[in-house]
């Protein structure tokens, strides 16, 4: 059965019918609520707990060198799992197209194909 709460033509129809209940009546948001909303995630986000106002321009340089370094910890980390993924997939080298010169172009000698 599909979602009755998806918006189709058909769930429409259904409603029209009384079918299916109406869908709920969305609640509009007011600028203020926006604003209360995100000033709650950012104080949430943020946990209150460096104010950079207060801070001294030597703690200022610290913290920017700790924020610094876990940015970098975490490209190296990144970069090292796609090097290992890459790395896992060239597990068999690579395949290479071979005409039918180069296998009559020799006919004195083995030919012998190599990969890495």
């Amino acid at each position: 059965m599909q979602n009755p709460n998806e918006d189709t033509e058909w769930n429409d129809v259904l409603r029209a019918k009384g079918i299916i209940p109406q869908k709920p009546i969305e609640k509009e948001m007011t600028e203020d609520e926006i604003v209360q909303m995100l000033e709650g995630t950012i104080q949430e986000k943020t946990g209150g707990s460096v104010n950079l106002e207060k801070l001294s321009l030597g703690e200022l340089d610290e913290l920017e060198d700790d924020e610094e370094e876990r940015v970098l910890a975490e490209y190296k980390a990144k970069r090292l799992r796609e090097l290992k993924s890459e790395l896992v997939r060239s597990k068999f080298g690579t395949v290479l197209e071979i005409s039918a010169q180069d296998y009559t172009g020799l006919d004195d000698y083995p030919i012998y194909l190599f990969e890495k």
